[in-house]
């Protein structure tokens, strides 16, 4: 019988344990457990605006790995977020809902009160009177800083500025940012290819497509095409012949179909690192979806490797991903052996990286 018991006990035990809601950061555990833990039990991947705060609407999303990575008010319907995508919507309900739910004497209230955000009309009280069909207006200073506001039957009722901080955006320190990063990376699948229409000449049989440089005209998102004669189609360059323009559309380009290896190594405090070996394109997808922009430098050529920089620059997050990598000339030669070696700074503050790079002149032309 007390075998039987225990068994029994094991089991319940077991069936809490997979029935518990998981958090993508302590932040929005704390904000949970503030609200309600019980709210969230049994959510699956998904956006959810059911559940409630002070009978005001929430708004909640359960990514592909059964984490909760939003909780908020309900400010902005799926439209809007999906017609313009800004890191901001997050941001905004979010943290007016952390406000107003945890206790201003607690470590995270604490916190929050200390944050740079500054109300010009109105309070974080204020957003419990809004919902969905109240006018919403933003701008911005290229990575400085938001400006906010709602508007309530043509009176502006709320107006709110705040830094262009990811860790403000995201409510995350830098440790919580890089563990996320290395988790999220080797647990991301990669997607199919998806085919973007483009503006290709007629004639010729070599062809550059002027992209945007950042900082300085050699780190940029060029890409390079090419074609064995006028009767074939263009596609991206992928030759030992021509070395430079290939790995740099490795680097830039999901659509590039050279297979590409890189163990990613991050220094952190106290001599400890992170790294991970994955597909050079699951980097990429994960920094596009991230809203980043890849461009892409040569410092240095030897006769194995091409020494880069590629830079995933988030604008409206205000960071960006510096990635030192070395890439294997043999890639070219479709050895499926070479792994290129690279060393990530992640989520740097844009301000910062413009400061380390303007003062570097080794970066080289592609030919």
């Amino acid at each position: 019988m007390m075998k039987k018991t225990f068994l029994l006990i094991l089991l319940c035990l077991s069936w809490m344990t997979t029935q518990a809601q998981t958090f993508a950061n302590e932040y929005l555990k704390e904000l949970g457990t503030c609200i309600g833990l019980q709210q969230f039990e049994g959510l699956k991947p998904g956006v959810y605006t059911h559940l409630r705060y002070r009978q005001r609407p929430l708004s909640v999303r359960v990514n592909q790995w059964n984490e909760i990575e939003h909780i908020g008010l309900l400010l902005f319907p799926q439209g809007i977020r999906a017609a313009r995508p800004m890191p901001v919507y997050d941001f905004l309900e979010r943290y007016l809902l952390s406000r107003n739910a945890i206790p201003a004497n607690s470590e995270y209230g604490t916190k929050l009160a200390w944050e740079n955000v500054h109300f010009a009309t109105g309070s974080y009280q204020t957003a419990l009177s809004l919902d969905t069909t109240c006018m919403f207006s933003e701008s911005h200073v290229d990575l400085k800083v938001y400006k906010v506001a709602w508007k309530k039957s043509g009176k502006k009722v709320l107006e709110m500025s705040f830094l262009m901080d990811w860790q403000l955006l995201v409510g995350c320190n830098a440790k919580e940012l890089e563990a996320s990063l290395f988790k999220n990376l080797q647990r991301t699948v990669r997607r199919g290819k998806t085919d973007t229409p483009l503006s290709l000449p007629v004639d010729g049989t070599e062809y550059k497509q002027e992209g945007k440089s950042f900082i300085m005209p050699l780190i940029n998102n060029n890409l390079y095409f090419s074609r064995p004669n006028t009767d074939a189609p263009w596609t991206l360059t992928s030759s030992p012949q021509k070395p430079a323009r290939s790995i740099t559309n490795i680097l830039l380009s999901e659509a590039a179909t050279t297979p590409l290896k890189v163990h990613i190594t991050l220094n952190r405090y106290g001599l400890r690192t992170y790294s991970c070996t994955i597909d050079y394109r699951i980097f990429l997808q994960y920094c596009q979806d991230e809203g980043c922009i890849a461009y892409c430098g040569i410092k240095e050529k030897t006769e194995t490797e091409y020494r880069c920089t590629v830079l995933m620059v988030n604008q409206l997050g205000g960071y960006a991903h510096l990635l030192s990598i070395d890439v294997p000339v043999s890639v070219l030669e479709k050895d499926s052996d070479a792994i290129s070696q690279a060393r990530i700074h992640s989520y740097i503050p844009l301000h910062n990286v413009t400061a380390q790079m303007a003062e570097s002149n080794e970066y080289e032309p592609v030919n």
